[in-house]
């Protein structure tokens, strides 16, 4: 499994480094098991951390509020509860939705900032092979938007092809577990599109790395969409996190 994710971040990293997007590099380097494709082959064991978004760690919280530029305070506890997709955690807010989880997929978020950071948790972690085509293809058809909605419609066909195929399982089945911690947000709105940024925690080669993840989300027909990456890969929106200190942080799981 650690040569597996070795492999993919050295092959991600090669493609964004002859971009020249250095900073990206380094982040996919660093954490390949948060964004990139990965599978969990013994159930008896935590697995590596995927392109899953949210998901709290036992025994560990950041504070309950910190201002952020906007002095809008983190959710109380009160509002969240959480659920699993695919094996990673997700809040689920009683004021911001989601509304319908039907079907496997999530739709019905408030036109708010906790509306469109939830909606993008939501959103980007069914955008995953390991949800299987009967989620990821609904959601990339139904809930992206943008320029490169194309591309990363066939850059999930193609990896979760990959990922069928070392499983060993049917077309339709999903491909693998997701596991990923989602530690906190930044969020700003400007008339209907909203930029969210998730800080993902996930396992490195010695210690947890934390990754900033800019989600661009839009209000649209009524809900929140996910606006396409750049080339459909999440990696061109991620980054080693930095200052921290104006994130707010999501509650601990109960």
């Amino acid at each position: 499994m650690r040569d597996e994710i070795g492999t993919r971040a050295r092959q991600r990293t090669a493609v964004v480094t002859a971009s020249g997007t250095a900073i990206v590099a380094t982040a996919l380097a660093a954490v390949a098991g948060l964004i990139g494709l990965h599978e969990q082959r013994d159930a008896a064991g935590p697995g590596p951390v995927a392109s899953g978004m949210v998901v709290s760690i036992p025994g560990t919280t950041g504070p309950a509020a910190i201002p952020s530029a906007t002095g809008m305070p983190s959710p109380g506890e009160g509002d969240l509860a959480w659920m699993s997709v695919a094996g990673g955690r997700l809040p689920v807010s009683r004021s911001a939705g989601p509304r319908d989880t039907s079907a496997g997929l999530a739709r019905g978020f408030a036109f708010s900032e906790l509306g469109a950071v939830v909606a993008a948790a939501h959103v980007t972690l069914r955008l995953s092979p390991q949800v299987g085509p009967l989620v990821f293809e609904p959601t990339v058809r139904d809930q992206v938007v943008g320029d490169d909605a194309g591309a990363l419609a066939r850059n999930l066909a193609e990896e979760y092809d990959q990922a069928r195929a070392r499983l060993g399982v049917a077309y339709g089945t999903p491909a693998g577990q997701l596991y990923a911690v989602a530690r906190g947000y930044r969020v700003s709105i400007s008339g209907l599109d909203a930029e969210v940024r998730l800080l993902i925690e996930g396992p490195g080669t010695w210690q947890p790395t934390l990754i900033e993840l800019r989600v661009q989300t839009r209000w649209d027909d009524g809900d929140w969409r996910v606006v396409a990456p750049p080339d459909g890969l999440w990696g061109n929106n991620a980054r080693v996190a930095g200052d921290t200190s104006e994130f707010l942080w999501l509650p601990a799981e109960r």
